[in-house]
C-alpha cells in the first residue's frame, strides 16, 4: 500500500507536471523545426536562459522564507551600466567588475535593511528600489547604452567565450545551480528559510534570527543580480539602462512554475531550474515558428497565472498544512 501513495505523491508534485510539460514542448518544437534541436540552438537557449538561472537559484530560497525581489532586472542593468562606465575610464576589467557587484550588492543590501529590520512589505521595498536603481542606471548613462570605443573588446570574452566546445554562461549556471541546491538541501541557511518561510512566529521563537536570515537572503539575491549585470554587459559589449525591464517577473515565473510556494515554507531549485527552461524553450521554439513578441507576451501572462493556480492547488495537496504568510 505504501508504493501507490509515494507514487501519487510524485505526480502530484508540480516539479514532476513541469518537467512533463518541458518534454512535451521540446517534443512538439522539435516536430515543427528541424534545426530546434541542433546543438547551436540548443547552447543559445540556455545562453539566453543564464542570467534568469542564476538570479532564480538564489532568489528560490529567498521566496522560501515567503519573500521576494522586483528590483532584480533594474539592478543588473544598473550594474552593467556601472561596469562599462569604469571600463570607459579606462580600469582594468577585473577590478571594474569587482566595483561593480558590489555597488550591485548594494541594493540587495537596502532591501535586506527594509523589509527585515523596518518591517516594509517586500512589494513595497522592492518596487521602490527597482524605480531608484533604474533612475541612477538612466542618469548614469546618460539615458543611452555605454559602448564604442570607449569600451575595451575583452569585455565580451566573459559571456561569449568557450571552454571546451561549451559557452562559459553555461558553467555559471551549473555552478550555481549546484551550489544552491546545497543550501537549499544540506545547509541551516537554507533549512532556516524554508521554516521561515512555513511559520515565521514559530521559527522565532525557536530561537532563528528570522531578520537576519531574511536579510541575507535580499543580500545574496542582490549579488547575483548583479553578477548577472556583468554577464549580460559582456554579452553586449555595453552597458544598456534600458534593459532586462520586466526581467524580475522572468525570475518569479521560473520560481513559480518550479513549484516554491508565493507564500514560503516550500521551494526547489531544481524546479526553479526546469522553470527557467520551460520559459527559454518557448520562447525560442516560438520566434522559430515566427510568432510575434506581442502574442508571446499574453501567452506568458497566461502562464504566470497557471503558476499561481500550480501554487495554490497543487502545493496544498503536497505535504502537510498551509504554509503560514512570512513576510518579515
Amino acid at each position: 500500500m505504501k508504493q501507490p501513495r509515494d507514487f501519487s505523491k510524485v505526480i502530484r508534485d508540480p516539479k514532476f507536471l513541469m518537467f512533463i510539460i518541458l518534454v512535451l514542448l521540446n517534443v512538439f518544437f522539435a516536430t515543427n523545426s528541424e534545426s530546434y534541436l541542433s546543438v547551436e540552438n540548443i547552447f543559445n537557449m540556455l545562453k539566453q536562459s543564464s542570467m534568469i538561472i542564476i538570479v532564480a537559484s538564489a532568489a528560490t530560497v529567498l521566496m522560501m522564507t515567503g519573500n521576494f525581489d522586483l528590483s532584480t532586472g533594474s539592478n543588473l542593468a544598473l550594474t552593467g551600466v556601472i561596469y562599462t562606465v569604469l571600463l570607459s575610464g579606462g580600469m582594468a576589467l577585473l577590478p571594474a567588475a569587482i566595483i561593480a557587484i558590489l555597488c550591485g550588492s548594494v541594493i540587495g543590501l537596502v532591501n535586506g535593511g527594509l523589509v527585515s529590520k523596518m518591517d516594509f512589505p517586500p512589494f513595497i521595498a522592492t518596487l521602490g528600489t527597482m524605480y531608484v536603481a533604474r533612475g541612477l542606471a538612466l542618469i548614469l548613462a546618460n539615458g543611452s547604452p555605454v559602448r564604442g570605443e570607449k569600451v575595451p573588446p575583452g569585455i565580451s570574452t566573459l559571456a561569449r567565450g568557450e571552454f571546451l566546445g561549451v559557452p562559459i554562461p553555461i558553467y555559471f549556471v551549473v555552478f550555481f545551480v549546484v551550489l544552491f541546491m546545497i543550501v537549499e538541501k544540506k545547509s541551516l541557511f537554507g533549512k532556516y528559510s524554508m521554516t521561515i518561510g512555513g511559520n515565521k512566529n514559530a521559527a522565532f521563537f525557536a530561537g532563528l534570527n528570522v531578520g537576519g536570515i531574511v536579510f541575507w537572503n535580499y543580500a545574496i539575491v542582490g549579488i547575483l543580480a548583479a553578477f548577472a549585470g556583468i554577464l549580460t554587459a559582456s554579452r553586449l559589449a555595453a552597458g544598456d539602462p534600458r534593459i532586462s525591464v520586466g526581467f524580475e517577473f522572468d525570475v518569479i515565473l521560473a520560481i513559480l512554475l518550479g513549484g516554491t510556494s508565493l507564500s514560503g515554507g516550500k521551494g526547489s531549485v531544481i524546479g526553479t531550474l526546469i522553470g527557467a527552461l520551460i520559459v527559454a524553450v518557448l520562447g525560442n521554439g516560438l520566434d522559430m515558428m515566427n510568432i510575434l513578441t506581442f502574442w508571446q507576451s499574453i501567452l506568458k501572462g497566461l502562464i504566470f497565472v497557471f503558476a499561481i493556480i500550480i501554487n495554490e492547488k497543487l502545493l496544498k495537496n503536497v505535504g502537510a498544512g498551509k504554509p503560514a504568510s512570512s513576510r518579515s
